[in-house]
């Protein structure tokens, strides 16, 4: 029986640009707000984005738009979830006792005080990329919105939503 072996390329990443939000409001309410401005028509998905961080099983809210017209993809995201997480303190006895306390992680670790983060999928030019976040700066209820640059970036895989 002779043995094949394949060598596996450099799988080709899809670019997307990401956009980083601030602002102190429920997931649904800056969706809506990023529709009314940008003209954009985010729907919540079914299920949110779940992750495993150690102790804590998080979800993120996941909103999500296909501009079929501009083949785009849009997908505006949570970056926090509160959580609690536990951890059991005695187990040797009858009874186990569990330490519960609330808990917060971040989707993207290196950006822990970003509040969501919306996601274009296909590459955007600059001038597309710097005209959106200009539009988004003019939204009131949004604190501060900037670019982020993808290739720096290293929880990257947390960004695959398929």
């Amino acid at each position: 029986m002779q043995l094949h072996k394949t060598l596996l390329e450099d799988v080709e990443e899809d670019e997307f640009g990401l956009i980083a939000l601030y602002g102190d409001l429920e997931g649904f309410k800056m969706a809506y707000l990023l529709n009314k401005y940008l003209k954009l028509q985010l729907k919540r998905e079914r299920r949110d984005l779940d992750f495993n961080h150690k102790s804590v099983k998080a979800y993120y809210a996941h909103y999500s738009f296909k501009d079929l017209k501009n083949f785009r993809s849009y997908h505006l995201v949570a970056n926090k979830f509160k959580g609690e997480s536990q951890k059991i303190l005695s187990a040797g006895s009858l009874f186990e006792e569990e330490e519960v306390r609330p808990l917060q992680v971040n989707l993207v670790p290196e950006y822990k005080k970003v509040d969501f983060f919306l996601k274009i999928d296909e590459e955007l030019n600059q001038k597309d990329l710097n005209l959106l976040v200009n539009a988004i700066s003019q939204i009131p209820q949004v604190r501060a919105v900037y670019k982020i640059d993808t290739d720096l970036l290293k929880s990257k895989q947390n960004l695959i939503f398929e």
